[in-house]
């Protein structure tokens, strides 16, 4: 059974939220929505994701999301991935470690540190007045303990109350310290752990974790308590932090060391994430029956033998050398077409970031990757199929006019539109795509385009066997354009009034000896 992890409801989002708030993302080499949303890869990301806490999960979404890595950093995680894979046994030790830091937090650590540099201190003065009251009315009740016991009261409504209000305005940042203080004690607990400490990570974690000890220190104020452990201690802190206000004592205290050490914090969330990423990916390679690192080569092209998706439980490969021309696939509905392009665009994806194929070998130039296939209306704009079909095409003609080596991949070109116009606008689009610096793989129902774009593609096809009332697909890839069509036989077998297709077969056929469509 193919692995694929659940998420409960927002928390996918709560992932691509982080990525997008990340100030350090590369926008140059990110997948923009639209091919993310092409290839499915919220998906492609669950089959992935096994990772044990939040910052893997963030690492391994921005790994993903900018798949324009070179052949040297290529090299670096793939050597990561083997060590992982090599040492399951250390691995095993990381995920537990990496497991105990949580992910109770509403947006990424990063963004929230970052907004405390705008937050308004306000200063221990109250916080310490109130805890001084808290001691002052205990003492009152051993000296005077009905007098005292009132006082007490009195000091636990008046604590109570400005604890909420003031942990109303600053709780997320509490939480966020929580977050930040847990991945210091795994990042220290994985230090324990023998490992070769010649390896990068290794290193990084031990600066982090040193340049952090003063920050966290006496942190146990700052966490522990509801939603953590549950244990009795842990209650007991809780219940001594709201009436002395503990931890916003500690918080204010906290606060300027934080922002001083935030790229100390970074460093060590983003070491994090990556060794659970890792590991992660490391598991994905073994649940496949064949991978491969991809080859870089210097030239535009690409080439790959057995490429499956990624996706499917029994995928059909194919093989693809791509290199002078574009790739034109022709065949009828249900064929293939569509998921051999996301085969294609997934192996550069996936190979460019995990360093990971699901092919026998494949190799690229390393490219920036844009599409236009699984395109929607939005109502709530206002924009029809059309506009958002062209909306799309516009930013994949302008991400191949940047020059730099692209991967483009085009399903149904304007078929939101007539015939005549979608053939004539079309044809004139795919030519335009093929470029020195671009290759394109595109499918189309339009079986015209095959010969007025021989000179620019080179055409690929699949087929389907249809007998006895029954459609058949093989779902390999052929050389040449497709020479067949199914639609009106797919109506037949779906049980369409034979008087439906019969006359629609006798129509078409008409129509392709003389040119021109007969009045009804």
């Amino acid at each position: 059974m193919m692995y694929a992890r659940s998420y409960s409801p927002g928390e996918l989002d709560r992932i691509k939220d982080s990525y997008l708030a990340d100030p350090a993302r590369d926008n140059r080499s990110a997948i923009y929505d639209q091919t993310w949303n092409d290839m499915d890869m919220d998906r492609v990301f669950a089959r992935i994701d096994s990772c044990s806490s939040l910052a893997g999960q963030e690492r391994l979404y921005a790994i993903l999301r900018e798949p324009f890595s070179d052949e040297t950093e290529i090299k670096r995680r793939d050597s990561l991935i083997r060590y992982f894979d090599e040492n399951r046994n250390l691995a095993d030790e990381y995920k537990k470690k990496l497991g105990d830091i949580g992910s109770n937090i509403k947006q990424p650590a990063g963004v929230t540190i970052a907004q405390l540099e705008g937050l308004a201190g306000q200063g221990n003065a109250l916080h310490i007045i109130c805890a001084l009251l808290g001691l002052v009315s205990i003492a009152m009740i051993f000296i005077s303990p009905s007098a005292g016991l009132l006082i007490f009261l009195a000091v636990l409504i008046l604590n109570i109350t400005t604890y909420f209000r003031r942990k109303g305005e600053i709780g997320e940042y509490l939480a966020c310290f929580s977050y930040m203080i847990r991945s210091y004690n795994a990042a220290k607990a994985m230090l324990s752990v023998k490992d070769n400490e010649e390896l990068s990570y290794r290193k990084q974690l031990r600066k982090a974790v040193g340049e952090l000890r003063g920050v966290v220190r006496g942190s146990f104020l700052v966490t522990g308590g509801r939603g953590l452990t549950g244990s009795v201690i842990n209650m007991v802190l809780d219940y001594l932090r709201i009436f002395f206000h503990l931890d916003l004592i500690k918080f204010n205290l906290m606060q300027k060391k934080v922002t001083e050490h935030r790229e100390d914090i970074e460093l060590m969330s983003k070491t994090l994430g990556e060794i659970d990423a890792f590991i992660a990916v490391a598991a994905y390679r073994r649940s496949l029956p064949f991978w491969c690192v991809p080859g870089y080569v210097k030239d535009i092209r690409l080439k790959g033998r057995s490429i499956c998706h990624p996706l499917l439980e029994d995928p059909v490969s194919a093989d693809i050398d791509a290199s002078e021309k574009g790739i034109l696939v022709t065949g009828s509905n249900a064929s293939g077409k569509s998921t051999f392009l996301r085969s294609v665009a997934l192996a550069g994806i996936l190979g460019q970031s995990i360093g990971t194929v699901y092919a026998e070998s494949f190799c690229t130039a390393g490219f920036h990757i844009v599409s236009s296939m699984a395109v929607a209306d939005d109502i709530a704009s206002g924009s029809s199929y059309y506009m958002a079909e062209i909306k799309a095409l516009k930013h994949v003609l302008d991400s191949c006019s940047s020059g730099e080596p692209v991967l483009c991949f085009v399903d149904e070109v304007l078929k939101g539109t007539n015939t005549i116009e979608r053939i004539a606008a079309s044809s004139e689009i795919l030519k335009s795509l093929v470029r020195d610096n671009v290759i394109c793989f595109a499918a189309t129902h339009d079986r015209e385009l095959t010969d007025m774009l021989s000179e620019y593609f080179v055409n690929y096809h699949f087929v389907e066997d249809i007998s006895n009332d029954d459609v058949r697909f093989s779902y390999k890839l052929m050389t040449g354009p497709a020479v067949s069509r199914n639609a009106i036989k797919l109506l037949g077998i779906m049980g369409y009034d034979e008087s439906i297709t019969d006359s629609a077969e006798e129509r078409a056929g008409r129509f392709e000896e003389s040119g021109v469509w007969e009045r009804i």
